[in-house]
């Protein structure tokens, strides 16, 4: 371990990404996509101190991650929850870890390097999307009890509280914001990023 943070970015596969699109995108848009919001956060992310993995057991994810120059960390376990913690197991190598969702569109580099800075001063940073979820959780303590589903955030919470974890919660757009549903999808046309106008949707 030569860097100081581990950044995990869990990824199903892309047979069928980004499911609560399909009524406004087809497969290959979606797919196209979900490819694109994950080169974003790589680029983002992508510096000298951070150790970055794509999360699967995918042999394509793989591939993806290869050609992105991140790590691929190849998943045991079934279930999200269960990846992550397996996953997990690597933070004590690390001085910082973060768990970023796939479908974060507004993460600039600017943000990626503000966001580390602020785990700096924290035991755990965690944020919040519309429907209670938890796009994003960082750390610089150790943690392996994720609760990702329905209303992830209030689990989390709950779980920090009576734990008595020092937590704090972030509200930026860049890691609240899910590319989730049709509506987030509309939101997010009417403000595109630039790596979003590079693709062919």
């Amino acid at each position: 371990m030569n860097r100081k943070n581990i950044i995990g970015i869990p990824i199903k596969n892309l047979e069928e990404p980004m499911s609560r699109l399909a009524s406004t995108l087809d497969k290959n848009q979606r797919i196209t996509l979900q490819i694109g919001l994950i080169k974003n956060l790589a680029e983002c992310f992508r510096d000298k101190d951070n150790d970055i993995f794509l999360i699967s057991n995918d042999s394509e994810i793989k591939r993806l991650a290869k050609q992105l120059k991140i790590n691929f960390f190849n998943t045991k376990s079934v279930g999200l929850n269960k990846e992550v913690i397996e996953f997990s197991n690597n933070f004590k190598n690390y001085h910082k870890w973060m768990i970023c969702h796939s479908d974060l569109p507004y993460l600039t580099k600017h943000f990626a390097k503000t966001i580390n800075q602020e785990i700096e001063g924290s035991e755990i940073l965690i944020a919040k999307s519309k429907d209670s979820g938890t796009p994003f959780i960082a750390g610089t303590v150790s943690f392996d009890e994720f609760r990702f589903g329905v209303k992830s955030f209030d689990k989390h919470s709950k779980y920090l509280k009576e734990n008595k974890y020092e937590y704090k919660q972030i509200f930026n757009t860049e890691f609240t914001f899910e590319l989730d549903d049709e509506s987030d999808y509309q939101k997010f046309l009417l403000n595109q990023p630039r790596w979003f106008k590079k693709l062919t949707i």
